[in-house]
């Protein structure tokens, strides 16, 4: 078992693999990582099998194995020797990656929501909490209409701030460079609530067979008095509920913002954060 530098006879091998591999997510689309991490290298076993896809980057002028924003977590392989693989991992000077499983070994544990459904938007609705029971009815005189990204980019920026967290500049081109690509296959929109004219919330989603991803979201002081982003995803739900069966809410280790995704009936699930040696990245 070795990483290997990216060739593109080990992207081709990655890209096939993906697509042989049915339940693997948008974000594990070759295109989608290339757009969020610009260096790749490649986990392999002794007969050339790919394990791991794993970004890489340069910091204090050594190779440092970093999670990208905007992909959750990494996806290891069926087959692979989980042991031997983070084994490895754990070697590394410089390694702070997520991957797709809960390992005993893990130096922590991340937590996201999915919704899941079978029998479209009655199913759905009737899991809902109270909660978004009541904030619907708030919202009845409301309207959804499709918007440009640039508007929801300009939308989220007004309430949440420039920089959020991570969401620098740079952070932000990425993600706006990858909406560009995703609208050429048809995997992307951006939807608003209004009353009347004024835009009280917006959201962007991504749309990979039969999965939607609330990728980012937010309202203003008049949208929640509304409910107005229940009644955006209410809304998105119930136009994509025969045709999707999952709403990946992406995540959060921010318990309020979890528990407000578990109130439309999403569950939770686990990944596994792994560091190197070094684990102050």
């Amino acid at each position: 078992m070795q990483l290997a530098k990216e060739t593109p006879i080990l992207k081709r091998q990655y890209e096939q693999q993906v697509a042989l591999a049915t339940e693997l997510d948008f974000f594990n689309q070759v295109w989608v990582q290339d757009i969020l991490h610009q260096h790749w290298s490649y986990l392999i076993d002794n007969e050339s099998n790919i394990l791991l896809r794993l970004p890489y980057t340069k910091k204090w002028g050594f190779k440092a194995y970093l999670q990208p924003l905007f992909i959750r977590s990494l996806t290891l392989f069926a087959g692979a020797n989980a042991a031997a693989v983070l084994q490895i991992l754990h070697s590394k000077l410089f390694l702070h990656v997520n991957l797709n499983e809960p390992f005993k070994t893990a130096a922590s544990f991340g937590i996201f929501q999915k919704l899941t459904w079978n029998k479209g938007i009655h199913e759905i609705r009737g899991a809902y909490s109270d909660n978004i029971k009541r904030s619907l009815k708030k919202s009845t005189s409301l309207t959804i209409k499709e918007i440009i990204y640039p508007d929801f980019h300009s939308f989220f920026v007004t309430q949440k701030g420039e920089n959020l967290g991570k969401l620098t500049s740079k952070a932000w081109q990425r993600l706006a460079k990858l909406v560009e690509a995703a609208q050429t296959k048809d995997a992307v929109f951006c939807v608003g609530a209004y009353s009347q004219d004024q835009l009280l919330a917006a959201a962007l989603f991504f749309k990979w067979k039969d999965q939607l991803y609330f990728m980012k979201g937010t309202l203003n002081e008049a949208g929640k008095k509304t409910g107005a982003l229940v009644f955006l995803i209410d809304t998105v739900l119930e136009k994509y509920a025969d045709e999707c069966q999952v709403l990946d809410f992406i995540g959060s280790n921010q318990e309020s913002i979890a528990s407000f995704y578990r109130k439309f009936g999403a569950k939770d699930y686990h990944y596994s954060t792994i560091k190197g040696r070094i684990p102050l990245v």
